[in-house]
C-alpha cells in the first residue's frame, strides 16, 4: 500500500507518537515494523524515518481484535462453567 497524502490519516508520526496513540511500548512498535504490520517511510526534509498513522492505527486494531478472538475461544474455567 502506497501512502496517500490526501488521506487524513496519512500523517507521518514518530515512534514516540505511535507509542502515545496506541499505549504500546517501543519494543512492540519495533516488533510491528519488523513483522511488516507497519512500514517506515523515509522523509526527505528533514531526513528521517517515520510511520504512517493509518498503519499504526490499523495494526493496533488488528492486534486488539486478534486478542479478543483468542480470548473468546479459550475454554471457560471457573464456577460459571461448571454445571
Amino acid at each position: 500500500m502506497t501512502p496517500d497524502p490526501a488521506d487524513p490519516l496519512f500523517r507521518p508520526i514518530s515512534i514516540k507518537q505511535a507509542m502515545a496513540i496506541t499505549g504500546r511500548s517501543r519494543r512492540t512498535i519495533d516488533r510491528w515494523i519488523k513483522d511488516g504490520h507497519v512500514r517506515t517511510v523515509r522523509l526527505q526534509d528533514p531526513p528521517e524515518d517515520v510511520l504512517v498513522e493509518r498503519e499504526v492505527v490499523q495494526a493496533e486494531k488488528s492486534m486488539r481484535d486478534s486478542l479478543r478472538r483468542s480470548q473468546s475461544t479459550e475454554p471457560q474455567t471457573g464456577p460459571e462453567s461448571a454445571t
